[in-house]
């Protein structure tokens, strides 16, 4: 017959395995996807402002871009 226990202090948890070693599967936190994804929103946009002869709103975009960049670190 099986036994079923209603208090949670007979409840064992055991890990199952070593956590990673540091440096290794590191989790991506939801902000770094996000400034990862506007620096490569803002680098295709500087290419087709550049083809489009729009340097000066390039120049712009590309700050942009740098701006975010700076925020990955």
């Amino acid at each position: 017959m099986l036994a079923v226990t209603r208090n949670l202090s007979d409840l064992t948890f055991e890990p199952q395995a070593a956590p990673p070693v540091d440096g290794q599967n590191r989790a991506v936190d939801l902000a770094r996807i996000g400034w990862l994804s506007v620096v490569i929103a803002c680098v295709i946009a500087v290419v087709i402002l550049l083809l489009q002869g729009y340097y000066g709103y390039a120049g712009v975009t590309f700050a942009v871009a740098a701006s975010a960049g700076i925020n990955l670190r």
